[in-house]
């Protein structure tokens, strides 16, 4: 997969630090999310077969892996003014406040203070060196998406500008938290939890609202997470940041509690914009009443993110190739099957 679309899928996670809502040009429309589901079926199945072996001899015990201090943590030195560029740049200048050079001097000077002994989760920089909140929220988007040894760094940055009161940063945090299934785990996230809590019962802010409704679904509470999410879309024409999170998880908590009609006309709508998620969804809606258009569905979501589906695809050639008599169209099918399996690789440029 390109470092392009890569980008893009995180990037449409991030809530910025403006609260307008995206225009339908910019890159960080919040069109594609990454997942980690996998196909039901192998293409291939390796057997190993046991062979008589003689003893091994008892290894000797491991010593214990050494304890990385918060300086190792939260050591980002190695990334440069030019990978905040390219960040920059694939997101179409979303954050663009700073200059790279000035984004990494601040990246730097959070560095110092927790070399210093300052706790990553209460970083306060000095008056001569004072960062506003926003600026904080913005690099913590950007070092989100540099590399996953920045990911922790970006979490204390959020941190810092929550505890200063930014709400798009409590938000961001807390939905990262929901997304990776440290809600709820972490001491050191619990005052973020607390001020999402109450920005949730405050019931005003709709990305807030997208997030509980997201973590309500995680949790399998669906009817509770349709009420919530029904509520955070307001009236028809409202926009705001997370709209097409929040009506992809709507779609996607009507299907589980039965009401295909309205979950098929949301995910449609969601997928009409260029949603590998809902494409994915439709697909499976339609795997016995429609296959061919099951297909273009899978289609649709392996080129916005959702590698696997062209996994499905090749399944689905494979079969054919089995079924067909003519060997003219088994050879089409085979050739087809292979070329879904290498777009299926992670390492190929789409």
């Amino acid at each position: 997969m390109s470092r392009h679309l890569r980008a893009r899928r995180l990037c449409s996670q991030l809530l910025r630090s403006t609260s307008k809502p995206p225009s339908t040009t910019q890159l960080c429309e919040l069109k594609v999310i990454g997942s980690s589901q996998s196909p039901s079926i192998a293409l291939f199945q390796a057997h190993s077969y046991a062979t008589q072996q003689a003893p091994r001899a008892p290894r000797a015990p491991r010593a214990p892996a050494a304890r990385l201090s918060n300086s190792e943590l939260f050591d980002i030195s190695n990334v440069t003014p030019g990978d905040i560029k390219a960040i920059i740049d694939m997101t179409e200048g979303t954050f663009n406040t700073l200059s790279p050079e000035e984004y990494r001097k601040v990246a730097l000077l959070f560095q110092d203070a927790i070399k210093k002994g300052a706790s990553p989760w209460n970083v306060k920089l000095s008056k001569e060196d004072d960062v506003p909140a926003h600026v904080l929220h913005e690099l913590a988007c950007i070092l989100r998406l540099a590399s996953k040894q920045s990911q922790l760094f970006a979490g204390a940055l959020w941190t810092a500008a929550s505890n200063m009161g930014y709400r798009p940063s409590t938000i961001s945090l807390a939905r990262e938290l929901i997304g990776s299934g440290v809600w709820g785990k972490a001491s050191q996230y619990r005052n973020i939890e607390t001020r999402f809590k109450q920005i949730v019962q405050e019931g005003k802010d709709r990305d807030a609202l997208t997030a509980e409704g997201e973590r309500l679904y995680r949790l399998g509470m669906y009817d509770a997470a349709v009420k919530v999410l029904q509520r955070a879309l307001g009236p028809e024409g409202t926009e705001f940041e997370w709209k097409y999170h929040c009506q992809l998880c709507l779609g996607r908590s009507y299907l589980k509690i039965g009401r295909t009609a309205e979950a098929k006309e949301l995910l449609e709508g969601v997928e009409g914009a260029g949603s590998g998620e809902a494409a994915a969804e439709l697909a499976q809606m339609l795997r016995s009443s429609d296959p061919d258009k099951m297909e273009q569905y899978l289609y649709t979501a392996g080129i916005n993110g959702r590698l696997e589906m062209f996994r499905q695809l090749s399944e689905i050639e494979f079969e054919k190739e089995a079924r067909e008599t003519d060997k003219v169209a088994k050879k089409t099918h085979n050739l087809w099957a292979m070329e879904w399996s290498r777009l299926a690789d992670e390492r190929e440029k789409i």
